[in-house]
Formats: structure tokens, C-alpha cells, sequence
């Protein structure tokens, strides 16, 4: 089923081909979003933390994945209510009285991704022809995420995905955390495994609005060219620890962290930090500032020698969120000093980008997002990115997205490269239960 058939787009009878498919796929689409509207009730979702606490997904979520602020504070609280350390005994079994164990739907959840359809122009060359690609039922993986508090102040939280078109298993997160160490304030915790360097950044490529779509400065571009042992996206799972705290408007993390691997060949470590000013209250509650910035080390080993790149990157970005609308933006700005890492010839390379997204909340069922994607580099020209990305997903339950998103190519790579824009017509359907 996950295997696709392809169009060329050289002649006249391929393009019509091309174009009857396009109409099909949008009438089918249009179809089932006439459907949804008509005959589907907005529903609560359900998945382990509502089943749990007995509330709905919105309480966290503004549309699963997303976090309203809520969902911020119930995260970084080690996964109990706000203002709370209720880990110890809510919700769970009380087997003597030093043992108490939540049942499993309250630890336990599934996520489920498919993609009905994705249309990619000139993705292709064959014999100097251009071609279009049109995926159609596509399974992209599961989820089984492993998530909540173990007891008061102690949580974890591991994700585990099988990827259908690899067929490969991996942990994505697996990660401990240790909350309020001095007392209920919040003012220090520490998260030890599988993390993310930007995940008190306002731009965190993580838990995103469109989350079929990635944020190219956080998720795409990779030091080093990504020829190096330790070249991964910013928002990567580093196995590393994490110092982090927050008290009243103020939050701040520091932390150290691995490359990718948990055997990192790399003698040395990266080294992160965030600071976080958002506002705790009014009509603009959850919207921030935030200021983050690394030190990383990338290397390339051998036998007998290691070849290092130092790179760093810092980005200012902020969070604003007013009622329904969910407005971020964001500047990245880096550089490596070795960016030819596994050439003979050493050379500096700068990187630039900017990442923005606006989201809102149209109706219970409606949901519309709007994302511009903008790289620039010195060096690598084929890396560079200008791409915007208008979005529109019901919502027929809480826990579950079906989304038509475009993808706009405004500027197509370096013309020797490629000389045509790629654009992208993608269907998803999401679902955690």
C-alpha cells in the first residue's frame, strides 16, 4: 500500500494524466471534508493523561501536538497538575504503603500516522525529464509512548516508534526526570537521557503546529554538512542531562549533551542554554521571549586521527498568544569552523535562518496554520531554503488531525542544482489514543 506511482511531466498527455489525478485527489478530499463536517460531533479525545485526570486533550493541546501554555507547565512539572505534586497517588493503585501503581491506560498511549496522499513536483529527473510523484496510503509508523509520573516528582516519559518504510524500531525519547528538588516552587529540576536542546525555546521543532512538517532550523539543517559523527538537527534526542527551572516569569535551562550516539567517539560535548521570559497571566498568558544558544563539537574519526569542526549557533525568537491565535517567531544564526569537515581543505561556514508559524483555533472543528521556512548559508547553496507552508486541518475529535497542507517553494535551490521548484500536496491524518 505505501508504494506509489509516478507521472512524468515532459508531454502533453502526461501533464493531463497529471492534472485528472489532481482533480480526483481533490474532489476525494473535498468529499471527506464535507463529510467530517456534516456528520462528525466534535468529540473529547482520549489518550493516558485524560483518561487519567479526567479532562479533555484541548486542556493542553490547542490541536494534538501543540501545547497551550497549560500543557507547557504540566510538562516541565515533571507530568502533574499545575501547581501541584500529585504524582504520588492520583489516579493509581495503592498495593501497601510503600508501593502505589498507576494502571496502565494512565501510563500508556498509541499514535498513529498516515498519509492518504502526497504530490511532489519535479522530484525526479530521468533521462533529463522532470517528474511528479503522487503517493497514495501511505502508513508512516506507530507510536507507544510510555509517559507520566512514577511517583512524586519523578517521571519519565519514552517514546517508541516503528517506522514502516524502513521497518526499523527506534526509541526517539527515553528520558528520567527529577521535579521541584527544593520544594514545590519549581526552581530546580533535572532531566537525565534522550533530549532536546531547544525544548524551552519558543522555536522548538518539537510538538509543532503542523506536525507532519518539520522547522528546517531546528529539525533539517545539521552541522558540518551532516558528514560528521555528531551531525544532527538541533532538536534532535542528544543523550545528555539538563538543569532547568522556572519561578514566576522566569525559565532557564543548562545543559550538556552527547552527538546523536549514545557511544559518542567525541571526546568532547555540547553545551546549551535557554532563558525564557513569558508572562503568567492577563489576555496574553503563555507568551514569550526567549533567548537560547550551543557550543558544539562535530568530528570525524579514523584510526589514528579525529578531525574536529567547532560550531555554535544562538537564536533570539518569541511565542505570542492572544485568545485563539498561537504566533511564533524566530532568527537563527551560527557558525562552524570546519565546515569541509572530511575534506583535506578547512574552511568557515556561516549559517542564517528564520522560522515563523502562525496558528488559530477557527472553530472546535477548524484549525489553520501558516509556516515560512528561510536558510542561507555561504557555503552550501543546496541547502538553502525559502519555503511557506499553509495549512488546514479538522479536528473530528481531540485526538485526532486531518490535514491538507501545501508546501511552497518561493526559491528553488541553486539553478545548476536544480533548475525547477519543488512544490508538495500533502494529506494526514493523525490520531493518539
Amino acid at each position: 500500500m505505501k508504494k506509489m506511482f509516478k507521472l512524468s511531466t515532459g508531454d502533453s498527455s502526461s501533464k493531463n494524466k497529471r492534472r485528472k489525478i489532481y482533480i480526483k485527489l481533490g474532489f476525494s478530499a473535498l468529499i471527506l471534508i464535507l463529510y467530517l463536517v456534516t456528520q462528525v460531533s466534535v468529540a473529547p479525545g482520549t489518550s493516558n493523561w485524560t483518561r487519567k485526570y479526567g479532562v479533555s486533550c484541548n486542556t493542553c493541546h490547542t490541536a494534538i501536538p501543540r501545547l497551550n501554555y497549560e500543557g507547557e507547565k504540566f510538562m516541565r512539572n515533571g507530568y502533574q497538575m499545575t501547581g501541584s505534586q500529585d504524582g504520588d497517588e492520583q489516579g493509581k493503585q495503592k498495593v501497601d504503603d510503600r508501593l502505589v501503581i498507576d494502571e496502565i491506560g494512565n501510563f500508556m498511549g498509541v499514535r498513529l500516522s498516515f498519509t492518504m496522499a502526497h504530490i511532489k513536483t519535479n522530484s525526479l529527473t530521468e533521462n533529463g525529464e522532470t517528474k511528479t510523484s503522487v503517493d497514495i496510503a501511505k502508513p508512516d509508523w506507530i507510536q507507544l509512548f510510555t509517559a507520566g509520573s512514577i511517583f512524586k516528582n519523578v517521571a519519565v516519559f519514552v517514546e517508541t516508534e516503528f517506522e514502516t518504510e524502513s521497518q526499523k524500531v527506534k526509541n526517539n525519547w527515553f528520558r528520567v526526570g527529577f521535579h521541584n528538588l527544593f520544594g514545590a516552587e519549581g526552581i530546580a529540576n533535572i532531566r537525565v537521557g534522550q533530549l532536546s536542546m531547544v525544548e524551552w525555546h519558543a522555536v522548538t521543532g518539537r510538538l509543532r503546529m503542523i506536525p507532519n512538517v518539520n522547522i528546517e532550523a531546528t529539525s533539517g539543517f545539521r552541522s558540518s554538512n551532516g558528514k560528521g559523527e555528531d551531525s544532527a538537527p538541533l532538536s534532535s534526542a542528544f543523550p545528555g542531562i539538563e538543569f532547568y527551572g522556572y519561578k514566576g516569569p522566569v525559565v532557564y535551562s543548562i545543559g550538556t549533551v552527547n552527538g546523536p550516539k549514545l557511544k559518542d567517539p567525541n571526546r568532547d560535548k555540547n553545551l546549551f542554554g535557554t532563558l525564557r521570559l513569558e508572562t503568567t497571566g492577563g489576555p496574553l498568558e503563555g507568551s514569550a521571549v526567549t533567548f537560547w544558544g550551543m557550543r558544539g563539537i562535530d568530528t570525524d574519526s579514523t584510526a589514528t586521527n579525529q578531525k574536529r569542526n567547532i560550531y555554535w549557533r544562538i537564536s533570539p525568537a518569541f511565542n505570542l498568544r492572544y485568545k485563539d491565535l498561537d504566533l511564533i517567531g524566530g532568527f537563527f544564526y551560527g557558525e562552524d569552523n570546519n565546515w569541509t569537515l572530511v575534506s583535506a581543505n578547512k574552511r568557515e561556514n556561516i549559517f542564517r535562518a528564520v522560522s515563523a508559524q502562525a496558528g488559530y483555533r477557527i472553530s472546535p472543528l477548524f484549525y489553520g496554520v501558516l509556516q515560512y521556512d528561510w536558510i542561507n548559508t555561504d557555503l552550501s547553496r543546496t541547502l538553502e531554503f525559502n519555503r511557506i507552508t499553509p495549512s488546514i486541518w479538522i479536528l473530528p475529535r481531540e485526538n485526532m488531525r486531518i490535514g491538507l497542507t501545501t508546501r511552497i517553494d518561493v526559491q528553488s535551490p541553486e539553478p545548476v542544482v536544480h533548475p525547477e521548484k519543488l512544490h508538495e500536496l500533502v494529506v494526514t491524518l493523525r490520531t493518539m489514543f
